[in-house]
């Protein structure tokens, strides 16, 4: 993540563990997934592969 006051950062879920933070960097969104001891960096393809990913094993 990223200090600059020129990237505000957006909380969209937290819990006691995890964590997912949007923010804006220029003209592009990214955002952290946060694992506790790893955190995973997408742009925001990446990120709605992966909501798709999480959204097929919720059908399980």
């Amino acid at each position: 993540m990223s200090d600059d006051n020129n990237s505000p950062e957006n909380v969209l879920a937290e819990t006691e563990n995890f964590a997912i933070i949007q923010f804006h960097d220029e003209d592009e969104t990214f955002f952290d997934i946060d694992f506790g001891i790893v955190t995973v960096h997408l742009d925001e393809d990446e990120y709605d592969e992966f909501v798709e990913l999480l959204k097929q094993l919720k059908q399980r």
